[in-house]
């Protein structure tokens, strides 16, 4: 029987949509697998583990950040001579094993990671990308594009990757919270346009503050952390139909993106793209760049932006027909992936 060790430091993590991919992934795979195929091993101080019903959990090691990957899953996988399934991209150096790496923006967006904190984190993931392209057994992705983006910069076999994807179920379980609009009385149901999402370059928040100035009688909505990586400096807080929200919680989200008059995700750059397919689950219209792998993900039942041309019309771009979001729903589930995801590590050698 074929033996996998999940490197589980994710639930380590703040949940972003890395982790949250490995989250539901492992949820997924618990129901398909057989015991004693699987098991994750997470740092000691790990927290809010689920129960597995198939899937053993092992808590190892003290060791901090990415240095637990490096000394103490390292050993474990070295001792215990097993084999390392990781989720998040990164991965023990010295043994890559199987790895996904859901995208390449550090190394093909340098000017994006300029400061001291962004170099560093740079060099890191590039070291970790090479040490999997050329070592690892197994990678995989969330899309065609990212998988093109790394046979193009890093030469990487393309049948050593698999792609995979993301799903929008677990939306399904977030309440909504109604009462933001009471908090946030210049909200009006309908009548806002609405994005959601870290304040780093990729994102071009830039874009949107355009549009806000060239369309003075639209309100745009904007909820979001500023991270160690960006500045808010492309978001200008004075504009009158701009309300900055900051962080919202995630029921206040989900109530936000059914409510809005469409959700704008103008990103110049994602390996898949997980937010504006929650927005899309709730039944929000979507305006969403044309750039990176956004079009194949989202096909034809988006409206579509040039990230780089703020001159657009929104009630123009909205009005133009677009297929049912039934299209993207139905081809994206965490459920169809982790069975690929299983079948692909049974199938091999």
């Amino acid at each position: 029987m074929k033996q996998y060790t999940i490197n589980g430091r994710f639930f380590a993590k703040k949940l972003s949509g890395q982790e949250r991919f490995a989250r539901e992934m492992m949820a997924e795979l618990d129901k398909i697998c057989k015991p004693g195929e699987f098991e994750i091993v997470t740092p000691e101080y790990a927290k809010d583990i689920p129960e597995y019903k198939n899937i053993k959990v092992i808590k190892y090691g003290k060791v901090k950040s990415h240095f637990w990957e490096q000394i103490n899953l390292w050993w474990y996988l070295v001792k215990n001579k097993k084999t390392g399934v990781n989720l998040c991209t990164t991965c023990p150096l010295l043994k890559p094993d199987i790895n996904t790496i859901h995208d390449i923006s550090m190394t093909v967006n340098k000017q994006w990671y300029n400061n001291l904190y962004g170099r560093m984190s740079r060099i890191w993931h590039e070291f970790m990308k090479f040490t999997t392209f050329h070592f690892a057994k197994k990678v995989f992705t969330v899309s065609e594009f990212s998988k093109s983006e790394m046979i193009r910069v890093f030469k990487a076999d393309p049948d050593k990757i698999c792609v995979l994807g993301n799903g929008w179920q677990h939306y399904n379980r977030v309440g909504t919270d109604e009462t933001i609009f009471e908090r946030v009385p210049r909200l009006k149901r309908k009548e806002y346009y609405f994005a959601a999402s870290s304040l780093t370059p990729q994102k071009n928040f830039k874009w949107l503050k355009e549009v806000a100035q060239k369309n003075p009688d639209c309100t745009f909505a904007i909820a979001g952390k500023i991270e160690g990586l960006s500045t808010a400096n492309d978001m200008d807080k004075k504009l009158d139909n701009v309300i900055y929200l900051g962080f919202v919680s995630d029921e206040e989200m989900k109530t936000l993106m059914a409510n809005c008059k469409a959700f704008i995700h103008p990103a110049l750059y994602e390996g898949f793209g997980i937010t504006p397919m929650e927005a899309m689950s709730v039944g929000a219209e979507l305006i969403i760049s044309n750039a990176a792998c956004l079009p194949e993900i989202y096909g034809k039942s988006a409206h579509y932006i040039d990230p780089h041309n703020s001159d657009v019309d929104l009630d123009k771009l909205l009005s133009e027909p677009v297929e049912s979001a039934d299209k993207v729903l139905n081809n994206y589930s965490w459920e169809k992936f982790a069975k690929k995801f299983y079948n692909e590590l049974m199938e091999m050698n």
